[in-house]
C-alpha cells in the first residue's frame, strides 16, 4: 500500500495517495515492523507542503502519531 500511495502521488492523483496512506497507516498500527515505519518515513515528505489538501494534511498526522510512538 505504502508503495502504491508513492505512486498516486507522483502521478497527482492526491485523493488516491490519501486513501492509500490512511489504509497504510492503520495497517502499520496492527504491526511492529520496523521495515514498514521505515518506508512510512519516506512517505512522509509527499504530504508536506503549502496548499495540501485535508485529507493529505490527516494522513501526514497519522503518519507523524504512529511514527512518533
Amino acid at each position: 500500500m505504502i508503495g502504491l500511495a508513492e505512486c498516486h502521488f507522483l502521478m497527482g492523483d492526491v485523493t488516491g495517495a490519501a486513501d492509500l496512506t490512511t489504509s497504510a497507516v492503520e495497517a502499520a498500527t496492527r504491526t511492529q515492523s520496523a521495515r514498514v515505519r521505515t518506508q512510512l518515513g519516506r512517505l512522509y515528505p509527499y504530504t508536506v507542503g503549502r496548499g495540501v489538501s485535508p485529507r493529505v494534511a490527516e494522513a501526514r498526522t497519522m503518519i507523524r502519531d504512529l511514527l512518533s510512538n
